[in-house]
């Protein structure tokens, strides 16, 4: 169901649109998807009174013609029923972005000359001071064709059937034409042409990108599935005579009426590439489009096509066919087949799926032709998709600053850094890196936990780069986006900036602990003083993620009990235990145990086990292991980093735009049951009071904050487990097993204790984890910041990429996580590989002396009694 806005009474005006009308609707139906041209017709004279005996109706709908960019309105005459199928399909389809069908109607006494559009209109268009396109949407002009004149009389039987630009497909459609005489004397002569006489290979450019934005939001937020994409042309072809096919699929006949040009050219190539046969570019102006089968003159199929007076839908004039030339040829690709076309046709996949890869166009392409795309042709098609949706890679930057510029107009507090170099235009400047933090974020990061977890992630587009990104965790452990940062490579003076910049605009000087991996340009940063990030002077406290640990670990000793040997270790909360499993390490294979040893020391340090343990941590990390980047990446911003720069920009805004919104009404439902504490605090306190119950209270002493609780003793897989004993400090809220301390949660202990002595519980548990905290993490939202017309004037920097950072050819994959692929998964040098390095070959020369174990010392992790 649609609904239908009917007009009438009034004058056609030119408004900032385009078309519209002088007064409001006449009236509003909401129109089933089936009604007909008929129904129509019946429905406006029963609605408006019009008498249907003594009058006709003039229907003409007010059609979006600025479907890529901004609105524009025009009007296009509704003559018969393909005419109002084709607005009907266009916009349930969403291929117009209005959702509403809007029919200007006037009424014409019977007798008089029907025209095409109202009769009364008011003010003619002016193309020079209108913003869109320049044809006059609300007046046909006859416009008469240049013609050779070559032979008189043939010449005017042509220029009475072919005179007039704006025609009236009904009047034309009901002629006899007979396309074999057009086309034997168009041969060579005919409509003036903007391109050569040869003829030309039938790859249409995708539209270029303009600075005019669309006013929906990127993918996949916005939904334009385009007529194209679903069109089909399995069909019979014309007998050559101008009469439309009788076949029940007549995908092409004389009169259809197509919503553009490239609308017309996908669905003449889906036929063709179905059917094994080529089709060329014979002649292309303004006034005329005709196509020829590639084996022409040998075989005389053709198709002629020409504007309608809206001066955006095309109809077809003649068909010459069917095609004589074979189609029996075995391809392994089709000529018809481009990139542009392939562009056109996975558009939408792309849309909806960022990450779509060349190998899932292949198999997509696989599916609806019989031929095999190369895998180059399917990684371009989707780099023109991708440009198509979201705007070329150079033009993308001269964007750039107008589109912050108008995200901080709209979102005050958002903060921009800019890191560029001079050229010889001091108003141009070459963009090195960009970082952005959106206002809601910077605030919201304020209630949450003092930890932040940094990562980056290759960019795979033209110009290449490094995204480097940071997140920040709310009281229910969910990921805030916290900061972006684009520059052209990682190492030491791009974190430095990025970092530094970070620190003094957004996170402001409360202590923080950042989690990351170990890549040796993080690593020197919390060594310098001067960047706001300094483990030595307090101001920061540096943590490594456990899963790249656990993967250098793992790339160096292979064997995966030993990994799991460290996993169980790196994450117990209790120094004993941790003890236990590095004895078993010790045991299983020295060399392991003194790698551990080394991990994160420096000079005069034995161990460093504070950066990559969780029970020496002291509480900075809140029990996060991992920085969840890539996760975070992959999961929210999917797909981003294969966008032109300022569609990732626009992407972020409107992924967290979306989060923020989801956020913030989960966070009041809770809030509205009352809750005190987020849902994830919640079951965990539920899950530790059930235990508490079954605790013993061996010590409780008056008048002091230090007791003593006894777990009970329980049989787990044929294993007696607990009997131990814990002491409980409830002044500083803390307990042997260490979970308060290095979670901020109270431990089942402690709620035994609590219990016990009518203790509230709430004053135990950290504020960050309150649900007055979690709802002004997100209770502030992003605002949209319009399309380009309306965003504030902008006169500063324009910046553009440099050169030298433009990739060139497909990026190479490492294998893993570990760095670039010319480093050692050994050692963690560049220069080598694992198979020509000296740790390995003085590990397998030594491993049988550090590697036998007595039976006591085998690894077993079932050996390890949890208290």
């Amino acid at each position: 169901m649609f609904p239908i806005n009917v007009y009438t009474g009034g004058v056609v005006e030119n408004g900032q649109m385009g078309s519209t009308y002088s007064k409001p609707p006449a009236f509003t139906y909401p129109a089933q998807d089936s009604m007909t041209f008929d129904e129509l017709r019946q429905l406006i004279f029963r609605q408006t009174g019009i008498n249907e005996e003594k009058n006709n109706l003039s229907i003409s709908a007010r059609w979006n013609a600025g479907t890529a960019g901004p609105y524009w309105f025009v009007l296009m005459p509704i003559t018969d029923e393909n005419v109002w199928r084709m607005i009907v399909d266009n916009t349930i389809s969403g291929y117009t972005k209005w959702n509403m069908v809007e029919l200007f109607v006037d009424s014409i006494p019977k007798g008089a000359s029907l025209g095409t559009t109202p009769t009364k209109t008011a003010v003619p268009c002016v193309p020079d001071i209108q913003p869109g396109p320049s044809q006059c949407s609300n007046q046909f002009t006859p416009v008469r064709s240049k013609r050779v004149k070559k032979n008189s009389r043939r010449e005017v039987k042509k220029t009475k059937r072919f005179d007039f630009v704006g025609a009236n497909v009904a009047n034309d459609s009901g002629k006899d034409n007979s396309g074999e005489e057009e086309d034997e004397e168009w041969q060579g002569e005919g409509e003036e042409s903007d391109e050569d006489e040869d003829d030309l290979p039938l790859d249409f450019e995708l539209p270029k990108y303009s600075a005019r934005r669309s006013r929906d939001p990127p993918a996949p937020f916005f939904k334009d599935v385009p007529d194209m994409q679903s069109a089909t042309a399995d069909c019979q072809f014309s007998d050559g005579k101008g009469r439309p096919p009788e076949p029940v699929d007549a995908s092409l006949y004389v009169g259809r009426l197509f919503s553009s040009l490239d609308h017309l050219k996908w669905v003449v190539l889906d036929y063709h590439i179905r059917e094994n046969r080529m089709v060329v570019t014979d002649r292309a102006s303004t006034k005329i489009y005709v196509l020829k089968c590639e084996q022409w003159p040998n075989c005389r199929w053709r198709l002629s096509a020409v504007p309608t007076g809206d001066g955006v839908s095309f109809r077809i004039r003649f068909i010459r066919g069917p095609h004589s030339c074979s189609n029996e040829e075995v391809r392994k690709d089709h000529r018809n087949l481009s990139s542009n076309f392939i562009a056109q046709m996975i558009r939408n996949m792309v849309r909806e799926k960022l990450d779509t890869s060349p190998k899932d166009i292949q198999e997509s392409v696989k599916k609806r032709y019989p031929f095999t795309l190369s895998y180059n042709k399917a990684w371009l098609a989707k780099q023109k998709a991708i440009a198509h949706l979201f705007g070329e890679w150079r033009e993308s930057y001269t964007l750039l600053a107008p589109l912050f510029n108008a995200i901080q107009a709209s979102n005050p507090g958002t903060k921009v850094n800019w890191w560029s170099d001079s050229t010889a235009d001091p108003k141009v400047r070459l963009l090195r890196g960009v970082s952005w933090a959106f206002g809601p974020a910077i605030k919201g990061f304020s209630h949450c936990r003092p930890v932040i977890g940094i990562d980056s992630a290759i960019l795979s587009g033209k110009y290449g780069g490094k995204l480097l990104f940071v997140v920040a965790y709310d009281g229910e452990g969910q990921l805030l986006p916290l900061a972006f940062s684009i520059v052209e490579t990682e190492n030491d003076e791009s974190w430095y900036w990025f970092m530094y910049w970070l620190r003094k605009e957004v996170v402001g000087t409360r202590p923080l602990c950042v989690i990351s991996d170990r890549q040796d340009y993080i690593l020197r940063l919390f060594d310098q003083p001067d960047s706001g990030w300094c483990t030595g002077t307090g101001e920061a406290f540096h943590r490594y993620c456990s899963r790249y640990l656990c993967e250098s670990f793992q790339a160096v000793f292979k064997k995966e009990e030993l990994v799991d040997l460290v996993k169980w270790a790196l994450k117990q909360n209790q120094p004993s235990k941790f003890q236990l499993g590095m004895t078993h390490i010790l045991q299983a294979n020295r060399e392991a145990y003194n790698w551990l040893m080394k991990v994160g020391t420096k000079p005069f340090e034995e161990s460093a086990y504070h950066v990559w343990t969780q029970c020496e941590d002291g509480g900075r990390r809140y029990g996060i292991m991992t920085t969840n980047g890539p996760e975070c990446l992959n999961t929210i911003f999917k797909g981003i980093c294969e966008l032109p720069i300022t569609a990732m920009v626009e992407l972020t805004f409107h992924k967290s735009a979306k989060y923020f919104a989801e956020r913030k009404e989960a966070a009041s439902k809770i809030q509205i049951d009352n809750q005190l504490w987020s849902n994830k605090i919640t079951a965990i306190l539920g899950l530790r009071k059930d235990k508490a119950s079954k605790h013993e209270i061996t010590g409780y002493h008056f008048g002091t904050s230090i007791h003593e609780v006894k777990t009970k003793i329980e049989m787990v897989n044929s294993r007696q487990k607990g009997g131990v004993k814990h002491v409980v400090r409830l002044d500083q809220r803390s307990c042997d097993c260490q979970k308060p301390q290095l979670t901020g949660i109270p431990c089942s202990h402690m709620l035994a204790i609590c219990a016990f002595g009518s203790f509230d519980i709430s004053q135990f548990v950290d504020e960050a984890y309150s649900v007055g905290r979690l709802l002004a993490t997100w209770v502030l939202q992003l605002h949209a910041f319009g399309s380009s017309e309306d965003w504030p004037e902008y006169t500063g920097i324009v910046y553009e990429p440099n050169g030298h950072n433009k990739k060139r050819g497909r990026r190479k994959r490492g294998k893993g996580s570990l760095g670039p692929v010319n480093r050692c998964s050994m050692c963690g040098q560049i220069g080598h590989n694992k198979k020509r390095c000296q740790r390995k070959i003085d590990y397998e020369g030594t491993s049988t002396s550090h590697t036998d174990v007595t039976e006591e010392g085998q690894v077993d992790i079932g050996l390890i009694q949890e208290g």
